[in-house]
């Protein structure tokens, strides 16, 4: 071959060689692009996982490619997405981010690079799994996101290969964008998840309202009212009345300890199993017993509610009540004002605690006010507590009005005294006159 030759066939592959740097370049800028539209995607996570190992698999023109997270409760990195792998080595078995220094060094950043699987000393577990897949070279990046590593990107070679500078280069660029993605589509599934657990709530807060009686009944001799003023969606409060037998009103105001679903839950139990029993146990300090041992046998151990509850004999005017850990409630009988204090513990301490019954004889004009502690624990903004004295103030000042305007009045003097301060408690209110 003459000079001439020679110096064209130089030029010939340099020409040939520039033109692969050049697709290359541009297949990189290309995957680069991908990656960086799923930042601004609100895209399902397990869908951006599957495109992050496409693409980078696609770019650097490999047989096969896997992606895995990094759980920090367990330490494992579990296998999220594959390219070209078969089920059988996805399925291989765990890995943890501890067992391999290998894993180590990817998650604090540094490419780890295998030219033969076979031969390497620091690649020994499932090594004979990746000899029956037909895997020979690898590459491992980490998924970096601010300094922190949340994931392993793998990428395989079924022939031998060691990966460039260039290719290092790219797939760390892929790889930094990626993680940027998933950490903002795994973001957006918890939004979605916390959105759908939100309506979920606020639903069964909606389903507990109507456990909550929309209007007292009409009972001869009686004015009854009940105001529920809920501080979150789901509770603990409750009040009820229930009518088991001819002249016979069972009513009853309740505050399971806690807040959210589990409060709410224990709470349908007490008012469920209020109105089964009522029916059959005519002895009030027998029914709220009953009522004990069913609330201790469906909670957990440590889970508590205060009960009040009392049996009204329209032909006689009398009240038996049991309070059972309650605040208690205030009898107004003109300028006197008395507690219902007679019962026992609070439900869920045993179930074997024992319950007494009072008694008291209702006169014309007597008020009955039953409240839960978010009425008298309500603070303004000095910390200063509504408080008990508030609550017997405000009931004498009421005495002339209806139950309802009683009700109405008092919830309106613990707003006034609040102001906008930011309530922590449901508030239940149940006033009863004898007319």
């Amino acid at each position: 071959m003459n000079r001439q030759a020679k110096k064209n066939s130089r030029e010939s592959a340099e020409v040939g060689r520039l033109d692969r740097k050049v697709r290359r370049l541009n297949k990189g800028l290309s995957s680069v692009y991908q990656t960086s539209k799923l930042l601004t995607s609100p895209m399902d996570l397990e869908a951006v996982l599957e495109i992050v190992v496409k693409t980078i698999a696609n770019v650097l023109g490999v047989d096969a490619a896997g992606l895995r997270l990094l759980d920090e409760e367990t330490g494992e990195l579990v296998l999220k997405a594959i390219f070209g792998l078969s089920e059988e080595y996805k399925n291989k078995g765990p890995i943890t981010a501890g067992e391999s220094f290998l894993n180590r060094k990817a998650l604090n950043g540094e490419a780890i690079i295998v030219d033969d699987i076979c031969t390497d000393p620091h690649y020994g577990k499932y090594r004979a799994e990746a000899q029956r897949e037909g895997l020979v070279s690898t590459m491992s990046i980490g998924l970096i996101y601010r300094n922190k590593g949340i994931g392993i990107l793998r990428l395989y070679s079924k022939r031998p290969r060691h990966f460039s500078p260039e290719d290092v280069s790219l797939a760390r660029t892929v790889a930094a964008q990626s993680a940027a993605a998933i950490v903002n589509a795994k973001l957006y599934k918890e939004a979605l998840e916390g959105e759908r657990m939100t309506r979920q709530v606020r639903l069964a807060g909606a389903v507990q309202r109507h456990l909550i009686p929309h209007q007292p009944p009409k009972v001869r001799g009686l004015e009854l009212a009940g105001i529920y003023v809920p501080c979150y969606d789901l509770g603990g409060d409750f009040y009820d009345f229930i009518l088991p037998r001819k002249n016979r009103l069972v009513l009853a105001i309740g505050d399971v300890m806690g807040k959210g679903v589990p409060a709410s839950l224990a709470m349908a139990s007490v008012r469920s199993s209020l109105r089964a029993f009522a029916e059959e146990i005519k002895q009030v300090e027998k029914l709220v017993s009953r009522v004990n041992r069913m609330f201790c046998h469906d909670t957990e151990l440590g889970e508590f509610a205060t009960l009040f509850c009392g049996e009204y004999d329209v032909e006689k005017k009398q009240l038996t009540y049991c309070n059972c850990g309650h605040e208690r409630p205030i009898l107004v009988r003109g300028r006197q004002v008395s507690d219902l204090a007679e019962g026992g513990p609070v439900l869920g301490l045993s179930k074997d605690s024992q319950y007494h019954a009072g008694k008291i004889d209702l006169q014309v004009g007597d008020v009955l006010i039953m409240y839960t502690d978010g009425l008298s624990d309500a603070v303004n903004f000095r910390r200063e507590s509504f408080g008990r004295e508030r609550i017997i103030k405000a009931a004498l000042a009421s005495a002339a009005m209806t139950a309802k305007q009683t009700a109405k009045n008092i919830v309106w003097l613990m707003r006034k005294f609040t102001g906008l301060t930011q309530r922590f408690d449901d508030t239940a209110l149940v006033v009863l006159k004898r007319t």
